[in-house]
């Protein structure tokens, strides 16, 4: 596995220009096998150069010189880079479509739509608010009970809160000291 990735980085390197990392030098130069593809790999730059006028003597009416044909295909190759970098990928484009045709779907299925309501039925919910208007005089002693149950169970959560600090503070025996008085959650 590491000879593949120091391989790859070596191609990388000589291809790109790019300097290879640290670790991968180190391996090439332990590792027989990667060490003699780092050789193959730069002799292959400078065996092609050297072949590149006697191949373009060959090529009938070209203008170009071979620094030119050089800069030519590194710009090629950028426009392809960034060409690349823009398309849009199949398979993110594809899991949105998908998501946006589930979410329209889930849409229709909740949201339904109601008939208008009948005269009866408007009727009946007038009938239902004034009765929940003129709510019993014991109304507010409900809320108002709920009220004080809900400060007792915030008490009873605080106690809870405060008894398992202690004991993770005697358990793990950390000494934290308190300058004052903790106040209420």
């Amino acid at each position: 596995m590491l000879c593949r990735l120091t391989r790859w980085l070596i191609s990388r390197a000589e291809d790109g220009g790019k300097e290879m990392p640290r670790f991968a030098g180190r391996h090439a130069a332990r590792c027989g096998a990667c060490r003699e593809y780092a050789r193959f790999a730069g002799r292959m730059s400078q065996q092609f150069s050297g072949e590149m006028p006697a191949f373009l003597a060959k090529v009938p009416d070209t203008s170009w010189d071979p620094a030119g044909l050089e800069a030519e295909i590194l710009r090629t190759q950028d426009r392809t880079l960034s060409r690349r970098r823009l398309a849009l990928r199949p398979l993110p484009a594809a899991a949105a479509v998908l998501l946006a045709a589930a979410a329209a779907l889930v849409l229709f299925q909740v949201v339904k739509r109601d008939r208008p309501l009948s005269s009866a039925e408007k009727r009946m919910a007038i009938a239902d608010l004034k009765s929940v208007a003129a709510a019993p005089a014991g109304f507010e002693g409900a809320v108002a009970e709920a009220d004080s149950l809900l400060d007792r169970e915030r008490r009873i959560l605080e106690n809870s809160v405060v008894s398992a600090f202690e004991y993770l503070q005697d358990r793990l025996n950390i000494m934290i000291e308190r300058r004052d008085i903790p106040k209420t959650l």
